[in-house]
């Protein structure tokens, strides 16, 4: 029998693949091979690493993405409860603008939102007053944004507060009475980092010059902390501290200004219209979504779960090793049955299907074992949350999704690795001459 060019391999490696589908005999023949008596028990030793190297790769492919969506997903629900879904701050060509304020009249948000078809999905334009700051307490600072929203806003977040001062705490005495100081709302993370408790007074201090009698001074005013909230977002919570409009604007000395609106959607997954539509209306403003705001944030778990998912990987292509080195050793312990078969008329894909076969049995046991598998960890770690996260973590089990996409994408991707590890041997067993295969097969 002559044999095959090398240039014939291609058509020979997509005939196997169709020879498994158009022959059904060749899958049931490579399924009697794997559960042949004869096979050695290093043979059956080696199957069964296979199966077991395929499903660790799934499994832990399977959990890590589940957990890593499971954050991205516990990041989106505090974004939701957040009353910022857009963000509108005015550019250097808006009407009125001056070092990053413009005044009150810059948009009229009744008229605008009745203009746009979107309009019905807003929920609420909050008009904010915003600086950066320098907060001080005792020997520590730290640079914060120093937010002045309305009574309306200020309702709001009395839902997130956790601690407030006493009233007494609210006032202090200068000369023969008592005057109350303006008071700030920070975020509880902050709160850990400068050792703050309701009452506590702390001095901020504007880092915008003010011209005195001799020279220009820094802007200083003391403020007492009125309470403490909790928003579940950390990095808000780290840097962002709330204050009525009216004490923003005096300890800024502007009148009638605001720095951005903050905005809040019905629907959450249509901020992004909803923002797009308002940039038409708003050349002169920037208009960000939650999704632009927070892009840094999803850009890292993205980079995360592609880095995770492409090392994981790398434990199905190992296990795959092992599918070459079992399909390899069955084809030199099949030699003669595969001269018999050859001799009976079946062609060279079809041949190269029968182990193809065989080696993609051993991948979908390991693949259905690795899914199932990892849906059970997936169940147990979300049921019963019994690992524990550090402290710089927010949340302190791991938030744990079930998305059927993963499973699908995963099993699907084990499976192309399993399929192009076993074209070497079939296409080796295809290749066995018959002649070769009747005078040395054992």
């Amino acid at each position: 029998m002559k044999n095959s060019t090398p240039a014939e391999t291609p058509k020979r490696d997509v005939g196997a693949v169709r020879h498994l589908w158009a022959s059904p005999w060749t899958g049931w023949v490579g399924i009697r091979y794997l559960k042949s008596k004869k096979n050695s028990r290093f043979l059956s030793f080696i199957t069964l690493l296979s199966i077991a190297g395929v499903a660790l790769g799934v499994t832990a492919m399977i959990v890590v993405l589940s957990v890593m969506d499971g954050f991205e997903f516990q990041l989106k629900k505090r974004l939701t409860a957040s009353d910022l879904h857009i963000l509108v701050t005015p550019t250097r060509n808006a009407p009125g603008f001056m070092g990053g304020f413009v005044p009150k009249s810059s948009v009229n948000p009744t008229e605008l939102v009745s203009q746009m078809k979107t309009g019905g999905e807003i929920l609420s334009f909050w008009p904010i007053v915003s600086t950066e700051a320098i907060l001080r307490t005792g020997r520590k600072v730290t640079g914060i944004v120093l937010k002045g929203v309305t009574e309306q806003r200020m309702e709001r977040l009395q839902a997130q507060i956790v601690e407030t001062a006493e009233p007494q705490m609210l006032v202090q005495r200068e000369g023969p009475g008592m005057v109350r100081l303006p008071g700030i709302f920070v975020g509880q993370e902050l709160g850990y980092e400068m050792g703050l408790i309701p009452g506590d007074q702390v001095s901020l201090i504007s880092p915008t010059e003010t011209e005195g009698p001799l020279q220009a001074v820094p802007r200083l005013k003391r403020y007492v902390i009125e309470g403490i909230y909790r928003s579940g977002l950390p990095e808000q919570e780290l840097h962002t501290v709330f204050a009525s409009d009216q004490a923003v604007r005096s300890f800024l000395r502007r009148t009638d200004t605001l720095s951005q609106w903050e905005i809040s959607v019905r629907n959450f997954d249509r901020a992004p219209a909803v923002a797009a539509e308002l940039s038409t209306f708003l050349p002169q403003f920037k208009v960000q979504d939650w999704n632009q705001l927070n892009a840094h944030l999803f850009a890292s778990l993205r980079l995360e779960r592609v880095a995770m998912s492409v090392i994981l990987a790398f434990i199905v292509v190992v296990a795959s090793f092992n599918i070459v080195t079992t399909l390899t050793l069955m084809v030199l312990e099949k030699k003669r049955e595969i001269a018999i078969l050859k001799a009976m008329g079946a062609r060279q894909g079809q041949v190269a299907a029968v182990f193809l076969a065989e080696g993609l049995l051993i991948g979908t046991l390991g693949i259905f074992t690795g899914a199932g598998l990892g849906f059970v960890l997936c169940s147990i770690l979300r049921r019963y949350e019994f690992i524990r996260l550090p402290e710089v973590y927010y949340d302190r089990t791991l938030p744990v999704t079930f998305d059927y996409r993963y499973y699908l994408g995963v099993s699907i991707c084990a499976l192309l690795i399993v399929l192009a590890a076993c074209l070497y041997p079939s296409r080796r067993a295809a290749r066995l001459n018959p002649l070769d295969g009747i005078r040395f097969g054992a």
